[in-house]
């Protein structure tokens, strides 16, 4: 037996044999005219794409449909194929023009530091990588090929291939590459099927034959597991299946820790999601993220395009819903924006960063949803803060907005504006930020990336992504201390807020909001309205002197 180990995508716990994805690509032959090749093989990806979204619609899987629309888009997309034509005409083969394109886009996406980013980066890399085996000729063995109910074991799992997977065969995903917010993670928590990934080493300790065992919550993977360890996998089993079933009574209910509530959001980024958070009962939204408006075009959205979203938004929910403002910057994310390239696009110009550059481009979203607060609930937060002057910078933009508003006699509404404590020197600074922000919501996600040092999306730094880690709970508790001392809200909305472990603690420290994906409200609601506050209490003033984040883990175990 070996124990692996990556990070969790997907809740459950299953045994079973594997069946392995090939990533065989072949080669692409000598053509005649390779312009014309890229350029006929990107329209039949993207007509094979539309067929997949489709198929997928019509199955009823709403998140893969969505997603693999947005690839056959893609596909066609004149950000990759033009950089494509541009290394042919350099003398490259065409094999090697689209590799170098595709990781030239990817990196680009990739160095934003947003995990929804990251995952369009993923996005480019399946496309490129599809119109490649579409011109090799190259039909790899899939998920469609499966004839009895497997572990599907692969170096990365793309949006086609899991979209209209028959789900009675395949019983998890353990994959080598993708973090917990790539389209496998996404796909595979909408299906509910376990999921791992960013397991170091599996493609070269698994074989044809094996079996192996996955935890889609530790992250635990079990090649050819022994009697005992076998039996410790279908005890966690039962016990999480026992979990599901007493969480589903608590939709729509509210929770407390210990005698003080808590909200529990959810976190968005389209139409969809917002339907899936209304179905979940969840307390409004914690996180909207915005990004989307502004990448999906050559040009950005307008005013009035923006405010038609955040207005139904609003009206979707009696609870407060947050949207966060546009988190782009870097190196050209977007067509329209001239942006210099920049040697550490993740240290340099993004998010609050950006709008004194372009503030016209901000006006448009502030006014947006200034207008679309007169309609209900609505607060502001802004991304990687690191200074109170970006708070009081932002501050003055919406003053110039709602000048601007009253001066045409657009109605407005109210707002509160909040920071994002995703950057150290924002969790530092937080009893100084808590004077001027009306709330807090901390961003586990890159929180955790910049006080670690270590990039999310990388598989083989899966072990520094962890933000149970002291270092990141001591930052979490100073901002938690700071806003509650001045009065003011804070929340998580970072993938840790669904995490059992650092659910609690983030309650202990005096988190009043847990934002989530719609599908973890009712656990998360469960596991905060189950848990002993006092015991937390104590469990956290030990995890904030420990020395690691297995410490931490292992010292919560007896609550979880």
């Amino acid at each position: 037996m070996k124990e692996l180990k990556g990070a969790g995508a997907s809740a459950g716990i299953v045994v079973g044999p594997v069946f392995i994805i090939s990533d065989e690509q072949g080669e692409i032959p000598e053509l005649e005219s390779p312009v014309d090749a890229i350029r006929q093989a990107s329209n039949d990806v993207r007509d094979q794409l539309v067929e997949l979204s489709a198929a997928a619609a019509e199955l009823g899987r709403t998140e893969p449909a969505e997603i693999l629309n947005a690839q056959s888009l893609m596909a066609e997309d004149p950000m990759l194929i033009d950089e494509v034509e541009s290394r042919l005409g350099d003398g490259m083969n065409l094999g090697d023009a689209i590799h170098g394109a595709r990781d030239q886009v990817a990196d680009m996406l990739a160095s934003m530091n947003d995990e929804y980013l990251a995952a369009r980066a993923h996005d480019v890399r399946e496309v490129a990588d599809r119109i490649f085996r579409h011109l090799s000729g190259v039909t790899a063995q899939g998920l469609s090929d499966m004839t009895t109910p497997a572990v599907v074991v692969a170096s990365a799992l793309t949006a086609a291939e899991t979209a209209t997977m028959d789900v009675d065969f395949v019983l998890g995903f353990a994959a080598a590459e993708g973090g917990p917010t790539g389209h496998v993670a996404v796909i595979a928590r909408s299906l509910g099927i376990p999921a791992v990934v960013g397991t170091v080493n599996l493609m070269e300790v698994v074989t044809a034959g094996d079996v192996v065992g996955i935890d889609g919550s530790s992250g635990r993977v079990a090649v050819n597991p022994s009697e005992q360890v076998v039996l410790e996998f279908e005890s966690d089993r039962l016990k999480y299946e026992a979990q599901k079933r007493a969480a589903a009574l608590y939709k729509g209910r509210p929770v407390t820790f210990g005698n003080r509530p808590i909200s529990i959001a959810a976190n968005v980024a389209s139409g969809p999601d917002i339907a899936s958070a209304v179905a979940a009962q969840s307390d409004g939204v914690g996180l909207y993220r915005t990004e989307f408006l502004f990448l999906d075009g050559d040009s950005a959205p307008t005013e009035d395009e923006q405010y038609a979203l955040y207005r139904a938004a609003v009206e979707a929910f009696e609870d407060t819903v947050v949207v966060r403002t546009f988190d782009i910057g870097g190196d050209k994310p977007a067509p329209y924006l001239e942006l210099p390239e920049e040697e550490n696009p993740f240290l340099g110009v993004r998010g609050v960063r950006l709008y004194d550059q372009f503030a016209e481009l901000f006006q448009s979203q502030a006014r947006a949803l200034l207008r679309a607060a007169v309609h209900g609930k609505l607060s502001v937060m802004i991304p990687m803060v690191g200074t109170v002057d970006d708070l009081t910078g932002v501050r003055h933009h919406f003053d110039v907005a709602r000048t601007r508003l009253a001066s045409e006699g657009v109605p407005y509404g109210d707002i509160k504006l909040g920071v994002m404590i995703e950057v150290p020197s924002a969790a530092l600074n937080a009893k100084q930020l808590a004077q001027t922000a009306d709330f807090f919501s901390i961003g586990t996600n890159d929180l955790t990336q910049y006080t670690m040092a270590a990039d999310r999306t990388a598989g083989t730094l899966a072990h520094y992504s962890d933000a149970a880690h002291p270092a990141v709970l001591r930052l979490c508790k100073i901002a938690a201390k700071a806003a509650n001392k001045r009065g003011i809200t804070i929340s998580v909305c970072g993938e840790s807020a669904a995490d059992p472990v650092t659910a609690l603690l983030f309650a202990a420290m005096g988190v009043h909001k847990l934002s989530v994906s719609p599908v973890a409200v009712d656990m998360v609601r469960s596991t905060i309205d189950n848990a002993d506050a006092d015991v937390v209490k104590d469990l956290l003033k030990r995890a904030l002197k420990a020395n690691s984040a297995g410490e931490v883990r292992q010292l919560m175990a007896s609550v979880i």
